[in-house]
């Protein structure tokens, strides 16, 4: 029996203290509800938590994002639906003033209602905005510039129209030839303004319009790929009538098109294509549809109404399915972004939460350990006194 070293305390101490060190480890859990309350906790499980907190937060940011996202398309969307509605009642007043019926009082209050449409339409494209940035006024679209006529001043302005948000950039020529007679699918007409764009000497786009009887200047509708309703790139051309037709030869204009910024949205945690989407809008001004001239005063003028209506109503019509494909886009990403979000939040709880359930249940083993830890300490330290015993 050993007095000098009471190897049987030591090791009861030593239990003794790794029970109150667990003890102390599983009430931190218990606390704080995490099994990971420092890096010594479990080093490498910690990097990678961090790592999911930082993609979580971006991830709910580029929820965010893509709600914000949609918001605005749904604003850009009810103007458009809003343009769509004047126009289909412009081309109805136009219909009703073609008619032969009508007198001069009937057409001008029937041109006074359209005017007063238009000035609707322009109020829409300039003032619709989505916080204090103005949506359908060509900031996110393409834009034509350095406009120079040539010839005669025939041409006097060219307007991108309202679905080239996304129009080729390059230079441009418009030409404008007045022809007194010519046969036009299959039917002869008279008095034909034939207006082509060229794109670098080649020909992208052409577009005609029978005289209408005025020195008032009109529009034409100038159309890539010859199609409103699918085209990428839509030029209106306005055409100071009387200029055109006294005209010797061809009149035109030089112009360019460039890219405007467009609205990039930030829908993914990283910085990569896949994240981000891009939306381009055109101008929807009564201008750059087409219909900033028209005049239903005569009945030729209300027929050359009529044609301009649909060419405006199929423009805005593309332009509303972009939209409608946007959201769509958006829509799925911000499903995805959920069940995204909600992956990772289960993942980090597994790394990073404690199961209450088996905390609680060794918290109740260690604390006997720790009583029998102590009595059996007690019971140690009492042994080298029976030595005393031996000396009695």
């Amino acid at each position: 029996m050993i007095i000098n070293t009471n190897v049987p305390a030591l090791f009861a101490q030593n239990a003794l203290y790794q029970t109150n060190n667990t003890l102390q480890q599983i009430e931190q859990e218990m606390s704080t509800g995490l099994q990971i309350n420092s890096p010594a906790d479990n080093p490498s499980g910690l990097a990678i938590a961090n790592l999911m907190t930082g993609e979580l937060g971006g991830t709910n940011a580029a929820l965010s994002n893509a709600n914000e996202a949609s918001n605005l398309l749904n604003v850009a969307n009810g103007g458009i639906q809003t343009d769509i509605q004047i126009v289909q009642q412009i081309q109805q007043l136009a219909t009703q003033a073609s008619n032969s019926t009508n007198n001069a009082q009937n057409t001008q209050a029937i041109q006074d209602q359209i005017t007063q449409l238009l000035a609707t339409l322009d109020n829409v494209s300039q003032n619709l905005s989505y916080n204090n940035e103005v949506v359908l006024g060509g900031q996110y679209g393409a834009q034509t510039a350095n406009v120079a006529a040539t010839g005669s001043a025939g041409v006097t302005n060219v307007y991108l129209g309202s679905d080239s948000g996304a129009a080729v950039s390059g230079a441009y020529s418009v030409s404008v030839q007045f022809v007194s007679s010519a046969t036009i699918n299959g039917v002869s007409v008279s008095n034909i303004d034939v207006v082509t764009v060229y794109q670098n000497g080649a020909t992208v786009a052409a577009a005609s319009i029978t005289n209408i009887n005025t020195t008032s200047a009109i529009s034409l509708q100038v159309v890539a790929g010859g199609n409103a309703g699918t085209a990428t790139t839509s030029f209106v051309v306005q055409v100071n009538q009387y200029d055109v037709e006294t005209a010797t030869g061809p009149v035109g204009a030089n112009f360019s098109v460039s890219a405007q910024s467009t609205l990039e949205f930030q829908t993914g945690p990283n910085n990569a294509t896949p994240d981000t989407m891009t939306v381009n809008f055109g101008n929807f001004n009564s201008a750059s549809l087409g219909l900033s001239t028209i005049n239903v005063t005569s009945q030729g003028g209300a027929q050359y109404a009529i044609t301009q209506a649909q060419n405006a109503l199929a423009i805005l019509s593309n332009a509303q399915s972009q939209v409608g494909a946007n959201l769509d886009q958006i829509n799925t990403t911000i499903s995805n972004l959920q069940t995204e979000t909600t992956n990772l939040q289960a993942s980090r709880s597994t790394i990073m939460d404690a199961n209450m359930a088996s905390v609680t249940s060794q918290f109740a083993q260690e604390q006997i350990l720790a009583q029998t830890g102590i009595q059996a300490l007690q019971t140690a330290q009492q042994l080298p006194q029976l030595v005393l015993k031996l000396l009695g």
